[in-house]
């Protein structure tokens, strides 16, 4: 019995220029997706694609593709070195347009032309250029290292960044060594005829190490960039893809601080502590040559560098300390104004502003007390690493004076001697300063390491899963939930069964679970007790992505995110034409109100701008999105609370019309819409009771609750329907 998804298509996947504006990336995208024996359809692609943006570049490319579970990397290519062992691959020609390399049944070399979609033979020792390679991935490999693992793809520019600082340390020493000249041979010897050859060389040296410097900041930049790539997308890719709950208990501010850990990160690996920390190991060339000569005084950085050490163990737990208490602080103080933000109107409403702005007050007092806590013990480690520093240049000034003295050191090299310790002083200081803040971001790359390693709904790319749902069956079998571990159950042993077709009302005092009903449903929750079916499968056993696109969603409060009417829309349908849009937007009755908009379907909402749109509308474009999926199961989540009778009519028109075409699960309260119900289900205390539907003359509705023993049969009855199901 097979239930996976449907084998490789037979032909590319094909997507109108409307959607994804033609270019030869754009048709090389699902070329090679067709190559590699990609499973997925044009919605599947699309919904991988920018949002709001018809055109893509390269990284729009290779971050689909990653998105889409083929991962990607970068390799150039000269004459006569392609490995056909890596084919397919996307190939970018200097100066031309992206092309697929690829090979046929007979081991044949063929290239497809993304400017003109022509397919032809070539030579491969003739191609050069750029490839996009599919990367190496381990299905399931554990992410407890994650960070790690991102640090180990930039090892190969390690060498290199060694060698340029390895260079400058040497260029470094000319001035100590051109100064020591000066004053030991043309000075002191009077010989002023070498004095321009002296010149000459240490100006190229100056020159060449500032020549060496900028290439290695400009390393360092590209380091950084790449980290900005990698490292923000993936993390944000995991938020949205982890349980709905999860994300939701952790609230906003919670997640938006992992995003901003990154920064942290980021700055102390590619800012001045990567500096020092390249120049560091050639500092022990520094006090060979200091030791060639002045002998004793090379010990004065070895004591400096013992001296950093035991001030950065004695600092290390008070400042471990301070920092973990600011960040709680200033945490606590960023949640309280996303929370005031997020429920502006409802402070206002409810005249507590002032209230508000005086927790907020004593938050920021507590977080800036905190952060002064920091501050103050990160003061006084500077100023002691400043003496420590000054100390030691006294004592090279005192041990040099001797050594001069004794006439075992020339007053040249005891000058050259002075400044290679300060050049050897000031990279040490500088680790030092940064070590302190180690402790801050270990923190970071834990809370990013321990985000990324949370197990999400999103299965392994190319894991095969049951075949979307097509019935509607919908079977609930003892389900347990509980929003929290300590709090009551939501839900405790609930079990009933939905017949497709069925149009179903879910009735309840507020807070009795009747959106949750719903959201376990679509598996946006998971219960921790029983099991949710759809067409007698498991919810979990379907990918999470394609089961909600077989599932219309109406929420209560609906939003529209930045773009178009129409971009909203093809969220539910990526690929659906126009025509289909003003069909979905008509049946929901809201058609005429959206071309009544400055710019009809292309009318830009979202950032702020969908709020300024009547209640009404969003609602009937929500009912529009869910009707667009002509999907199997339709759940309407309290649509038309509060709302006008010309709203309530438009979502009662869509149940009568779709009544036995697919399920509709909604919880409401509207009478409306309870008699267009075939069933009605009440939630109280955990249970699910079923109500007879009341007569015209409405008499006092009897309730029988909907026992295990009924789901029990249904679920008996779905599977052994649907048993012989083929993907």
């Amino acid at each position: 019995m097979s239930l996976i998804m449907d084998c490789a298509p037979k032909a590319p996947v094909h997507v109108s220029e409307d959607l994804l504006a033609s270019s030869d990336l754009a048709r090389c995208l699902p070329v090679w997706l067709w190559l590699m024996e990609w499973s997925g359809c044009a919605d599947d692609l699309l919904s991988a694609l920018p949002h709001a943006k018809p055109d893509i570049d390269l990284t729009d490319l290779r971050n689909t593709l990653a998105f889409l579970g083929y991962p990607t990397r970068m390799q150039g290519l000269k004459r006569g070195g392609l490995d056909l062992r890596c084919l397919p691959a996307i190939l970018l020609p200097p100066g031309k347009a992206a092309a697929v390399v690829y090979r046929d049944e007979s081991g044949q070399v063929l290239v497809f032309d993304g400017a003109t979609g022509d397919v032809k033979p070539c030579a491969p020792e003739k191609l050069r250029g750029t490839l996009i390679l599919a990367a190496d991935t381990t299905i399931g490999s554990p992410r407890q290292n994650w960070f790690s693992g991102i640090a180990r793809r930039f090892q190969g520019a390690l060498p290199p960044l060694l060698a340029i600082s390895g260079l400058m340390a040497v260029l470094g020493l000319a001035v100590p060594i051109f100064t020591m000249a000066v004053f030991d041979t043309v000075v002191a010897g009077y010989s002023p005829e070498t004095l321009p050859m002296l010149i000459v060389g240490v100006a190229a040296a100056v020159g060449l190490e500032v020549l060496f410097r900028v290439i290695r900041q400009r390393a360092l930049l590209r380091i950084a960039e790449r980290l900005d790539r990698l490292v923000p997308s993936a993390v944000f890719t995991q938020l949205l893809s982890l349980p709905t709950a999860l994300v939701e208990r952790a609230g906003t501010a919670s997640q938006v601080s992992r995003l901003r850990d990154f920064a942290a990160i980021r700055e102390f690996l590619t800012g001045s502590f990567a500096v020092a920390l390249l120049d560091l190991p050639f500092t022990i060339l520094v006090v060979v040559l200091m030791m060639v000569l002045g002998g004793w005084i090379a010990l004065v950085p070895v004591g400096t560098a013992i001296g950093f050490v035991l001030l950065f163990w004695i600092s290390r737990g008070s400042m471990r300390l301070a920092i973990d208490r600011a960040a709680r602080a200033n945490q606590a103080r960023e949640a309280l104004a996303v929370e005031a933000l997020e429920t502006v109107r409802t402070l206002k409403l409810g005249g507590a502003e002032e209230r508000w702005i005086d927790r907020y007050t004593a938050a920021s007092a507590a977080a800036a007390v905190a952060s002064a806590r920091v501050g103050t013990l990160t003061g006084s480690v500077l100023a002691a690493s400043q003496a420590l520093v000054t100390l030691s240049g006294l004592a090279a000034v005192v041990m040099g004076v001797l050594s001069v003295l004794s006439g075992a050191m020339t007053a040249g090299a005891l000058i050259a001697g002075m400044m290679l310790i300060w050049r050897v002083l000031g990279p040490m200081q500088t680790c030092f300063l940064m070590l302190s803040r180690w402790e801050q971001t270990q923190a970071s790359i834990r809370q990013v390491d321990g985000l990324m390693a949370l197990e999400t709904e999103r299965p392994p790319p190319l894991e095969a899963r049951m075949a979307p749902p097509e019935q509607g069956a919908i079977v609930f079998h003892r389900v347990t939930l509980r929003y929290l571990p300590q709090s009551e159950p939501v839900l405790a042993g609930a079990s009933f069964a939905i017949q497709p077709g069925q149009v179903v009302a879910v009735t309840g005092a507020e807070g009795t679970g009747k959106s949750t009903l719903l959201l376990l449903t679509a598996g946006l929750y998971r219960p921790q007790g029983g099991l949710v079916r759809i067409d007698g499968h498991d919810v979990r056993s379907f990918n999470p992505a394609v089961l909600r696109r077989s599932i219309g969603w109406v929420p209560q409060s609906p939003g529209l995110l930045y773009g178009t009417i129409a971009q909203n829309l093809r969220l539910a349908r990526p690929s659906a034409s126009d025509v289909q849009l003003r069909a979905a937007a008509a049946e929901a009755g809201v058609l005429e109100a959206i071309e009544a908009l400055p710019q009809g379907f292309d009318t830009r909402v979202g950032d702020n701008h969908s709020g300024r749109l009547p209640r009404s509308i969003l609602q009937r474009i929500a009912l529009a999105s869910a009707l667009l999926r002509e999907a199997p199961i339709l759940l309407l989540d309290e649509p038309v609370a509060g709302l006008d009778d010309a709203c309530a009519k438009a979502f009662t028109d869509v149940i009568a019309s779709h009544r036995g075409r697919c399920t509709i699960l909604m919880a409401t309260h509207r009478p409306s819409h309870i008699r267009l119900a075939d069933r009605v289900l009440r939630l109280r205390d955990g249970q699910v009771e079923e109500v007879d539907q009341p007569s015209p003359s409405g008499p006092r509705p009897t309730r029988k609750p909907v026992g295990a023993p009924l789901a029990n049969a249904a679920f008996a009855n779905l599977s052994a329907a649907n048993s012989s199901r083929v993907g």
